[in-house]
């Protein structure tokens, strides 16, 4: 059997995982990190766990590749960090695939953390049955991913897919990549938080800060202002949706992170409105559905990445 090497970094932690070819985890750990240490420190501990593993699962098979997904913009033939990764500031302008690559042995391959995640929905989770997809993970931000032809396009230098960054009103809210209206500013779990609140304080209703998830819940019990919370951002998303499939005429588009998890309470707002922002016979048959991998998705994608990738 062959397996590879799933490593999902975030700002606290890295998670480690062997994953077999048929989206099977042997084995997976956490590695805590400091952000503010410097690169060695960082990344030579999780290196450590990744050959410890193996080492443990030797008899079950060889370790062939190793996956890496952070946030940032990655270069793809390098594999350097070239922006976009504020939250561990030493891996900006460095390369870990190269770093691991040598240290470990065998072929690495870093990649955006929002294209692992769309590379194991096509691989293991909710894109397998289809050729042409877009990921957009709602969560902090507003990420995404393209597959197309079952190939997940990366682009020119490997930046493709920002999604969350569509200009949806230029004269709307100032997003932190610099420009007005992003989906992100309307789509994101504090953008949900935000309006739920603004809705609360206008009408002189006590604003708790409350998580997207609970906001949810309330929505699923019936709370008036949590529903038009979502349905609200359900519209957002609808016509960012609708732009991506009238430009590429996808089967699919699939929402991850923590706010799909919502399920229909978000879901149904979304395809209720997609017809508004879409030609009739592009969006017929059009699937907007939930990932599946969830709180797997950093490991499954980055293992699903490295083996497309060693593959192609």
């Amino acid at each position: 059997m062959e397996f590879a090497a799933g490593v999902d970094f975030g700002g606290s932690s890295a998670k480690v995982g062997l994953v077999d070819r048929a989206g099977g985890i042997l084995a997976k750990e956490t590695v805590p990190i400091n952000a503010s240490e410097e690169f060695e420190r960082i990344v030579v501990p999780v290196e450590s766990r990744i050959q410890a593993l193996a080492e443990r699962h030797a008899a079950k098979g060889r370790l062939i590749a190793v996956g890496i997904g952070t946030p940032g913009f990655i270069e793809e033939g390098s594999g350097t960090i070239v922006g976009g990764c504020e939250n561990i500031p030493a891996l900006q302008g460095r390369s870990i695939q190269e770093h691991m690559g040598k240290a470990i042995g065998v072929p690495a391959f870093a990649d955006n953390d929002a294209n692992c995640a769309a590379a194991g929905e096509l691989a293991f989770g909710a894109g397998r049955r289809f050729s042409n997809f877009a990921f957009v993970p709602l969560g902090t931000g507003v990420g995404g991913g393209l597959v197309l032809n079952r190939r997940l396009f990366r682009g020119a230098r490997g930046f493709a897919a920002e999604i969350g960054h569509m200009c949806l009103d230029p004269n709307g809210l100032q997003c932190n990549c610099g420009s007005r209206g992003c989906l992100e500013q309307y789509a994101s779990g504090p953008a949900i938080v935000r309006l739920y609140q603004e809705k609360r304080r206008k009408r002189e209703l006590a604003a708790p800060a409350l998580s997207p998830k609970q906001i949810a819940d309330r929505a699923r019990e019936g709370d008036r202002l949590a529903c038009e919370t979502f349905g609200e951002t359900g519209r957002w998303i609808a016509q960012a949706l609708g732009t991506l499939l009238n430009l590429l005429n996808l089967e699919a588009c699939i929402l991850g992170g923590g706010i799909s998890e919502a399920g229909d309470i978000i879901l149904e707002p979304v395809r209720s409105q997609l017809p508004d922002f879409i030609w009739p016979i592009v969006g017929a048959g059009v699937s907007i559905i939930a990932a599946q991998l969830l709180n797997e998705a950093g490991i499954l994608g980055a293992a699903a990445q490295a083996m497309e990738r060693l593959e192609g």
